[in-house]
Formats: structure tokens, sequence, C-alpha cells
């Protein structure tokens, strides 16, 4: 069994249009596909006219306790909504929330991001492929996809905030590719493409210059046959079967049956830094030359003013700078050790206004060691997208993490 997950943190991009109807196309190719919700909105369930109320086994549940054995073709049957020949759904349900949060059955188990590998398991002998349809957040159901997958679809709506948002993203597969030891396979889909636009255009052709070896060759267009099949409960394979929006699926799903996916690596463990090195450097940060004009600025201000540095800095402790573009989002926190994991972080402030590489940055005093964090963006808890270190944070999600050991220590 082939399983893909689709994945994308920026919601509005046509992520679950996306799992819906290329299940539906594929399966009308005579493959067995499962369509796993891992969404807590079950939008997938929505989309294809499941009653909500009559739903009673869910991907909560499959994670909750994963079978212990292979399901028979009947077994699938009783575990899922069958949409089409070869075309079964395990929704989700609002149960699935608890799944991040502590005491919620999942969360305080040892393999709580191995799980769902665990319970598709199930699924091996009677299911060629499984799409997972992941929610627009990095948080444990998503990093549980992510462990479970052996590719990964990124849909990318052509516009300017989701192009951005693209780069993040691949950002994200390169710290989990570290974190899992393992190369990830990855591809770009270009999505709710609209060709009477050029700045779609525009923007699809910096999509491929970017990745270049991952874009998928056709764009899925901006069809009202779509909207219609979702309002509707069913797929476009059902609604509109000689649609141009088929054809455009079926597209999709030759690139994906045709041609392999770009790999993304592991990051190289970084050399050690020299003894007499004053800062410890964070693997696979770039910079750009502004920001480290103004951090070498910052640096320099904070030596010529010994007073100042000693009032803010006690014996035991030291200073961790993080800088990050300002284009990340519309506000830009961190949260992590130094503040108990507060939710909303603390707000980074916009340091440079004027050039085209503006940023926010901030001082944060931290006792030296390792410090885990993560980037509060727009409310969105997330990896920092520079950084390629990450662990554990206290509530069994993944966390970025950096080592402080001196008296500066920046964060790109």
């Amino acid at each position: 069994m082939k399983t893909i997950a689709v994945v994308n943190q920026k919601g509005g991009c046509g992520k679950t249009t996306t799992s819906v109807h290329l299940s539906a196309v594929l399966a009308a190719r005579s493959q067995n596909v499962l369509l796993v919700d891992l969404d807590p909105q079950s939008h997938c369930a929505a989309g294809l006219g499941i009653p909500e109320r009559q739903i009673e086994y869910t991907t909560f549940d499959l994670m909750l306790n994963p079978p212990q054995k292979a399901w028979s073709t009947d077994e699938l049957s009783q575990h899922t909504w069958e949409i089409a020949p070869g075309f079964n759904v395990l929704p989700s349900s609002v149960r699935l929330a608890a799944a991040e949060a502590p005491g919620g059955g999942i969360m305080d188990t040892s393999d709580r991001d191995r799980r769902l590998a665990r319970g598709l398991k199930a699924f091996e002998e009677c299911v060629d492929l499984c799409i997972i349809d992941c929610p627009p957040t990095i948080g444990l159901l998503t990093f549980s996809a992510l462990r479970a997958a052996d590719e990964v679809l990124i849909p990318v709506e052509t516009g300017f905030f989701a192009t951005c948002g693209a780069s993040r993203q691949w950002a994200t597969l390169e710290a989990m590719a570290t974190t899992f030891g393992r190369p990830v396979c990855g591809r770009v889909l270009p999505n709710l493409f609209r060709e009477e636009h050029s700045l779609d255009e525009d923007l699809l052709k910096s999509i491929r210059r970017q990745f270049p070896n991952a874009v998928c060759p056709t764009t899925v267009r901006d069809h009202l046959e779509i909207r219609q099949a979702c309002s509707m409960g069913r797929s476009i394979v059902d609604f509109a079967p000689e649609s141009a929006a088929r054809n455009d699926y079926e597209a999709v799903a030759d690139w994906l049956q045709k041609t392999p996916p770009a790999t993304v690596l592991p990051k190289e463990p970084e050399e050690e830094v020299a003894q007499d090195e004053p800062e410890v450097a964070i693997a696979g940060v770039q910079k750009s030359p502004r920001v480290a004009e103004l951090a070498e600025r910052l640096r320099r201000e904070a030596s010529e003013t010994p007073e100042m540095a000693a009032s803010v800095e006690p014996k035991d402790s030291t200073i961790f700078q993080v800088l990050q573009p300002a284009d990340l989002g519309e506000t830009i926190g961190i949260t992590g050790d130094f503040n108990r994991w507060h939710p909303k972080g603390v707000e980074l402030n916009k340091l440079v206004s004027d050039t085209e590489d503006s940023v926010c940055g901030i001082d944060l005093l931290v006792e030296p060691g390792t410090i885990r964090y993560r980037l509060v963006v727009d409310g969105v808890h997330m990896l920092d997208p520079a950084n390629p270190k990450s662990g554990e944070g206290p509530d069994g999600r993944p966390c970025s993490i950096v080592e402080i050991t001196s008296i500066n220590a920046e964060n790109g």
C-alpha cells in the first residue's frame, strides 16, 4: 500500500478538495483507494455526503486502538464508508482534536506519533493507495501523517501569500527529514489556477523556479464544477465525469503514477564549533545580507554599551537573539521554555521597515543550554522553517531546538 499525505499549513489552498477528487479519480482507474480524514473539522465526510450522525468508526478510533492484524475486505467495509467501487473513506470527527490534547488518550502514549502508521497497517492487504487529508497545522496529527507517508503532496494556490507559504512548507519537510533521519519524498501541486489572470501565470513560473523537480507539469484550474460537486456532496467523477475539471485531476493522477517525486534529504550534521568561537551556529540557517548586517550591528552596539549589558545580563544568563523575516506572517511571536510555553508567545518587534529584507526580532534573556521553542505566526504554532534542528516539546509535539552556550546566540 502506498501512502500520500496531502499537507499545507495554509488554509484555503484546496487541500481537502484535492484529497477528495484525486482519490475518486484514482479509484476510477481500478485502484482500491482509502481516503483518511485527519482533520477534526471532518470536511472529507461533508464533501462526499457522508451523514455525520451516522459515523461510528473514525480516524480517532483507529489511532486510539490500532488494529493488531490486517483487515479483510469485509472488515474494511465495516469500518469505512464506500463512496464508489474501490473508493472508501475513513472519516474524522471533532473527537480527533483530543488527540493533540493532554489526557485525550493519544498524547500521553509513548508511540503517539506512530499510532497512525500502526493503524494504517490494517489496510495493507485490501488497499492499494491511501491518501491522508491533513489539518492546516503542524502538530501531532500532521507529524503522524508525515511519519506514515511514502510521499507528501503540497497543494499550492497560485496566489502571493500561498506561494510564500510553499517555501515554509518545504522547509518543514526538510526539518522532518532531519528529524526522521531519512529522506522525505515531496511534490507540489499548483491549485486553483486562473488562466485569465496574468499574475497567476507569473506566480506559477515562480513556483516552478523554486521547486524545479517537484512541481506538477499541469495545474488544477479554478473550475466552478469543483465547488458545485463539493456543495452537492459528490466527487467530480460522479458529478461531472466529462468535465475539464475531471481532466485536470486525471492529469495529476498521471503525474503521480508515472513521475517519481522529488527527494528531500536530511541535513548533514553541523561541524563542531571551535572552543574559541563565541557563537553557536544553527545548521541550515540562511540569512539575507540585510539580516546579517542587522545582527552584526546589534552585537556591536551591545559590546559598545557595557553598562547596558551589565544591567540586563545576570551572571547565569545570556541573550537568545531571535530574527525572522517580517513577511513570515501578519504577527510573529515565539514561545518556549523561556516563557513556560505561553500560547500567545512573545511578539517580535519590527526592526527594519524601509527595505525589501525587513525583519522582526527580539532579544530574550535565557539560561545557557538547550532551548526548546516554536514560532507563533498569526496565532498558529509552527516549527522554525530556518532551523532544521527539532525535538519534542513538553506536550509531545515537535518543536525547534537550539543550543545556547555563549553571550550571543542567534536564530535567523
